[in-house]
């Protein structure tokens, strides 16, 4: 759900948890624009997106056509931020 002609930025944090954990700027841009789950978590004005291979989720913020990925997670640490808060945190998008 990312607006056409969008603009991406890549944290510092983000780069470095992209290369620890081995996920290439094309995996975090095909979650980008294909998630297969989105929440958003309003205490932070963040999105959470789940990609569609299911093993890269993807942190970031829009701010019109901004898009800043604020963190790169494998699926296994997806799951566990999202089962401990939940839906006292998150809104499901999609």
């Amino acid at each position: 759900m990312l607006p056409p002609g969008y603009r991406l930025r890549v944290t510092r944090h983000a780069r470095q948890r992209m290369e620890e954990r081995g996920i290439s700027l094309e995996e975090v841009v095909e979650t980008l624009e294909d998630p297969v789950q989105l929440l958003y978590d309003e205490a932070r004005d963040v999105y959470l997106a789940l990609g569609p291979t299911g093993r890269v989720a993807v942190v970031y913020a829009a701010r019109g056509l901004d898009v800043e990925v604020v963190t790169v997670l494998r699926r296994r640490e997806y799951e566990a931020l999202v089962g401990r808060l939940g839906a006292r945190r998150y809104k499901v998008i999609q």
